[in-house]
């Protein structure tokens, strides 16, 4: 009996400390139906324990670490994280038409949340920039079904839906330069067979990020459909394959008489490319197409990218690709790290630290084209391009993360800017360095 009463005493005790340390009353609970299933405590003292539980205010929050900073209520519905990153930047050019210097890249600082287990919320601020980068309400039922109002990123694209955080090169392919990008607007997507089908639908401005509207007579929002499909998620053994396929579309009405964009090369050197149209406005249509596939640490995505406008009945077209090959030495697999709206973060199986290890090494290479030989037909008096109308352009790359939330990545970018020359210059090689924290 001595001994029964001292082992009802040690688990009380216990279940007491370790509930202080590691979040109360919850903490506590789980131990003790833990030490009961096993037969340590009887009956009557599980009962006992029972009636002597301490209330626990439910709204009380609980912090932790677990890939950023949180906080959330004990039964979870609610949630709060500080969140951003900070990626500084060292370019190195060939030439003298841009800068070789160090710079500031990405300052994100910015707040997430959850109400009530199905409400969301983002806002995130570039102070680099003075504008909010993200700002958004979510409804959230369930994973299938998420309705996303305010400024948010349109999934038009994997490599778009990739956080640059996470993109495999410091700069995203020219491919990824004709996407909507960061958008003002509504947004319904979800995945109705978890990492096997996810779908978009999004109505927004059309002007990019903290734009509205130019011109009150023509409200030409585009309207964006995205479909994807990962056969390996109908696959029984498909834990360490990714088979990404995926298809996205946009159309929308713009006011004329301006660009209709221009683009950088992957390095952020010269801007090699401008196209505009005269006429009072045009049509925009938008088609994205992108496969991906990993068998382990090997991972390789090609994408096409193709932009038509039509000016007051004068056609023209761009079209971008990329193809990108990479290779995790150290053997994290690319499907741990996979999500159908783009990668995300990998975990080093051997954090680098004051004990050792070697964190994760990634390395890779990507081709990309941009083809601008039918932007203005010499027909299309409404349509103008000017600088390179074919570009090509090679990244070989390595990719350093000691832990989680730490990066470091280099990258060797030769751009041939064909027969045109950009800034006098036919060819252009940067050398481009980055580090980076995120939480």
């Amino acid at each position: 009996m001595f001994t029964r009463s001292k082992k009802f005493l040690k688990t009380v005790v216990l279940a007491s400390v370790l509930g202080t340390l590691t979040g109360g009353a919850y903490a506590n609970e789980a131990l003790i139906d833990k030490l009961y299933e096993k037969g340590v405590i009887s009956d009557t003292e599980y009962k006992e324990i029972k009636a002597d539980k301490v209330d626990v205010d439910p709204n009380s929050l609980k912090g932790k670490w677990k890939g950023g900073f949180k906080w959330e209520t004990l039964d979870g519905k609610n949630k709060f994280q500080v969140a951003g990153r900070i990626q500084m930047d060292y370019y190195d050019y060939d030439h003298d038409n841009e800068e070789s210097e160090y710079s500031i890249r990405r300052v994100y600082l910015g707040v997430k949340g959850t109400i009530d287990d199905i409400w969301g919320l983002e806002a995130t601020y570039n102070p680099d920039a003075s504008n909010l980068e993200y700002g958004f309400l979510d409804y959230k039922p369930s994973k299938k079904f998420i309705t996303r109002f305010g400024q948010q990123k349109f999934y038009a694209g994997f490599e778009e839906g990739t956080s640059s955080r996470f993109v495999d090169f410091l700069e995203r392919s020219v491919a990824d330069g004709l996407h909507p990008g960061k958008q003002i607007g509504i947004q319904v997507f979800g995945e109705p067979i978890k990492k096997t089908f996810f779908y978009a639908l999004g109505h927004y401005n059309g002007e990019g990020s903290n734009a509205g509207e130019a011109d009150a007579a023509n409200d030409g929002q585009d309207t964006m459909v995205a479909v994807a499909y990962n056969v390996a998620g109908a696959m029984s053994k498909s834990k360490d394959v990714i088979a990404h396929i995926g298809y996205a579309t946009a159309s929308g009405n713009r006011d004329g008489t301006a660009n209709i964009f221009s683009i950088d090369g992957e390095a952020r050197g010269d801007t090699f490319g401008t196209w505009t149209t005269t006429a009072n406005s045009y049509d925009r249509d938008y088609t994205n197409v992108v496969l991906v596939g990993a068998k382990g640490p090997f991972k390789f995505m090609t994408e096409r990218t193709t932009v038509e406008v039509d000016a007051l009945g004068q056609s023209g077209e761009v079209e971008a690709s990329q193809l990108s090959l990479m290779w995790r030495l150290t053997g994290e697999p690319y499907a741990k790290t996979y999500s159908m709206k783009g990668m995300k973060g990998v975990k080093p199986n051997q954090p680098f630290n004051s004990k050792g290890g070697l964190g994760s090494w990634e390395v890779g290479i990507r081709k990309s084209e941009w083809d601008a030989q039918a932007a203005a037909p010499a027909a299309a008096t409404n349509l103008a391009y000017a600088g390179s109308t074919l570009v090509k352009t090679t990244t070989l790359g390595v990719t350093w993360v000691p832990v989680e939330k730490v990066r470091f990545k280099a990258n060797l970018v030769t751009t041939d800017y064909g027969d045109t020359p950009v800034g006098g210059e036919l060819e252009e090689e940067a050398f481009i360095l980055r580090a980076q924290v995120d939480f």
